[in-house]
Order: C-alpha cells, then sequence, then structure tokens
C-alpha cells in the first residue's frame, strides 16, 4: 500500500495533515491438498484450494500539530472452500480424529481503528480497538458438538448445520489503551538519565475455540494489564527496567477443547510474571 503525506503550510510551517484516503483489493488463494487418515462418512479425502477476495478501505490522519495521529479502516473478506483443521471424536469407538476440511463459504468483515495522542515530550497515550464479524456463510457439513444427541426420531445425525455461527478464535470486540511517560532526573557521566512508565490494558470480548462451536469450549471475555518502569540515558548507552505481565493475575484460558466423553481440557494463559531487563548499546 502507498502513502503519501501532503500539509497545509502557514507563513511555511506545517501545521496540520491532511487526511488521506485509500482502498485496496487483493485476491489470494491456498493450494488444495490430500487428507491421508481415517474419515468421517461425510468428509471427503480431498481439500479444495482455498480462495479469498478482499476488500479494505480506510484513512490515515494527524493533526494538532502533529500531535494526534488517528487511522482507521473497514474490511470485508470473503473465503471459498475455507481451510480449516478439524478435530473431533468417533461416537462409537471413541478414537479422535484430526482432518483438514473445506468450509463452502466463510465471510470476515468488520472496522477498526487506533489513535494515539502525544499530549507533550514526556507524556502520550493510545487506544485502539475493532469489530470482527467473522462467520460461517455456508457450512452444512460440520463436525457434531460433544453435547449434541446424535439420535433423532428421523435417525442417527451425522454432520451439524453451522451456517450463520461465529468462526472460532475470533472475538467480536477487542481493544487496548495505554500509556507512556518519561521524566528527567539526574545527569550521570554526562548523560542524562531518564525514568520512565508503561501501562497497557488490553481486553477481548468472548469467543469458541472448537471447530463444533461447542458451548463447553466457549471462553468468557478477559482483560490483561502489563506495565513496565524503568531508568535510561538519553544515548541508550543503557536501560534497566522492571516489568509485569498480567499484573492483576487474570486467570484465563487460551483454548478449550470438549471429548464427546464429558472430558475438557485447555490451555491456560500466563499467569502473573515478573521481571527485569538490561539493554546496553556501544
Amino acid at each position: 500500500r502507498r502513502r503519501h503525506t501532503r500539509y497545509i503550510s502557514v507563513t511555511g510551517v506545517q501545521t496540520c495533515a491532511l487526511p488521506i484516503f485509500y482502498g485496496t483489493y487483493s485476491r489470494g488463494n491456498k493450494s488444495g491438498g490430500l487428507n491421508l487418515t481415517q474419515l468421517p462418512v461425510n468428509v471427503t479425502a480431498d481439500v479444495r484450494p482455498e480462495k479469498v477476495d478482499a476488500f479494505e478501505v480506510g484513512l490515515k490522519s494527524q493533526f494538532l500539530d502533529r500531535h494526534v495521529t488517528f487511522n482507521a479502516a473497514g474490511f470485508w473478506t470473503e473465503i471459498r472452500d475455507y481451510q480449516t483443521a478439524i478435530t473431533d471424536t468417533d461416537r462409537d469407538s471413541g478414537v479422535s480424529r484430526q482432518y483438514i476440511a473445506n468450509i463452502p463459504k466463510v465471510r470476515s468483515r468488520g472496522v477498526e481503528g487506533d489513535l494515539n495522542i502525544a499530549a507533550s515530550d514526556r507524556l502520550s497515550f493510545n487506544a485502539s480497538a475493532s469489530y470482527t464479524d467473522a462467520k460461517y456463510v455456508t457450512y452444512t457439513n460440520a463436525p457434531l458438538a460433544p453435547e449434541v444427541n446424535p439420535v433423532t426420531p428421523t435417525g442417527r445425525l451425522v454432520a451439524a448445520d453451522l451456517s450463520g455461527q461465529r468462526l472460532p478464535g475470533v472475538p467480536k470486540f477487542a481493544y487496548t489503551l495505554g500509556v507512556d511517560g518519561n521524566a528527567p532526573l539526574a545527569t550521570l557521566g554526562g548523560r542524562e538519565v531518564s525514568g520512565y512508565v508503561h501501562a497497557d490494558w488490553a481486553y477481548r470480548s468472548h469467543f469458541n475455540t472448537s471447530s463444533s462451536n461447542s458451548v463447553w469450549a466457549e471462553i468468557p471475555g478477559y482483560g490483561l494489564l502489563n506495565a513496565r518502569v524503568g531508568l535510561r540515558t538519553d544515548d541508550g548507552l543503557w536501560d534497566v527496567s522492571v516489568w509485569s505481565r498480567n499484573l492483576l493475575n487474570k486467570d484465563y484460558y487460551l483454548s478449550l477443547s470438549a471429548a464427546t466423553i464429558g472430558l475438557v481440557t485447555g490451555q491456560v494463559g500466563e499467569p502473573r510474571t515478573i521481571g527485569a531487563t538490561l539493554r546496553t548499546r556501544f
């Protein structure tokens, strides 16, 4: 994507950057393949090529003497024969199976934006947010969720219809907030020593992590706080800091996976982690 910046000048001084509007379109594909494993009766061994059409429109802007930067974009992506990894369990034998399957059509669309405010040389704020509507447009051959009873009055179910359901692993809402500050403290060996702080909060709404959209694999929304405090010289000779990830020690899951026997396994997120970093440059 080409980027250009234009300025309005008053008596030769740059005061404002005009917003830049852009639009893009791209097409891509992923080659097909073959499943060389035991498959459910309703799944073919052939994996068809995946085809992607992606559209994006947006703007990039700076104003208030370039102390404020604001960017925003809207996107729309259509994927045909979407290739995804499926893990399910045979209800008769209890054997887990992993294979690649094609989903006829998937769509992801939404908006995102970011804002940066340089309040002064010593203090700045940043924020970003996104809304994503990612769904199976057509998926009538999905694996059954483990909590679904496959026996109906008309016979035995072998597949589920997830058309219109959300894609796994994609939260609908996400945002981050951050602040950075620094201040000169002293002079040491002819070098100015500054103290600095950083903090950021990142949140994502609830999402599912199973290929069958099982209710047992629904992960609640969560937010994480990270922080850093340090000292550094103005020439970068040394920089020492103390930091923490997940400062509030939030318990959360990265993924959950449910089996037909009722067992749910998951990958937990990192607990509060505290460390120190020393950097030097010479």
